[in-house]
């Protein structure tokens, strides 16, 4: 919807919700594959084709624990086949972002855009607790096995699209490339969602 002057500002909101594809440094990357999550957003259409975002998001990416026996087992001084349980050693990734949205003008009720943003990022690893069969047990915690967690910085940039329904409900579909800045190698998350947009 086209304004009268661009002191009109429209603010927007809604959840969004989707997968993220984990690309973690290489210490971790083996046993992380997609993660699942969602949040909210808040848009400010500062002018017809430019809008303002904060976005508030999180992320959990469930270990794979088949891949991680082998090294609880070694705490044990055993093989892997010996492993009776595993449970934990989740990631959750919670993001706070400020966004630059440029908007493709069209004339359909599809509006593509282009966005780039910074924030924080907070990292977390749940303890990752095992049994043996016959019956011992032991729990890792992420300072055990120095998982460079806490809040960090980081940036992230993509694509999506708007799908107007109608002058107050709208469609999105995004993917986006969130990079954030850990001590050694930075990690990524691929994030693509659907979610909505209620116009004010």
């Amino acid at each position: 919807m086209s304004r009268a002057n661009a002191q009109d500002v429209r603010f927007s909101f809604g959840p969004q919700a989707g997968i993220a594809i984990s690309a973690f440094e290489d210490a971790w990357k083996d046993f992380y594959g997609m993660g699942y999550g969602g949040g909210v957003h808040a848009d400010a259409d500062i002018a017809r084709f430019f809008s303002a975002r904060l976005n508030v998001e999180y992320y959990s990416f469930a270990s794979d624990k088949d891949k991680l026996k082998p090294l609880v087992a070694s705490g044990f001084g055993l093989t892997a086949s010996d492993i009776a349980s595993l449970s934990g050693g989740n990631i959750g990734a919670f993001i706070v972002e400020m966004e630059a949205i440029g908007k493709i003008p069209t004339k359909s009720s599809v509006t593509p855009y282009a966005l780039f943003g910074v924030g924080i990022h907070s990292l977390s690893l749940s303890d990752l607790s095992g049994s043996d069969k016959s019956g011992r047990s032991a729990t890792l915690t992420a300072d055990d096995v120095k998982f460079d967690g806490g809040t960090k910085f980081g940036l992230d940039f993509g694509i999506g699209c708007e799908i107007n329904l109608n002058h107050s409900v709208a469609l999105t579909v995004e993917a986006r490339y969130v990079l954030v800045f850990t001590a050694n190698n930075n990690n990524a998350a691929m994030p693509i969602t659907v979610g909505a947009n209620f116009h004010l």
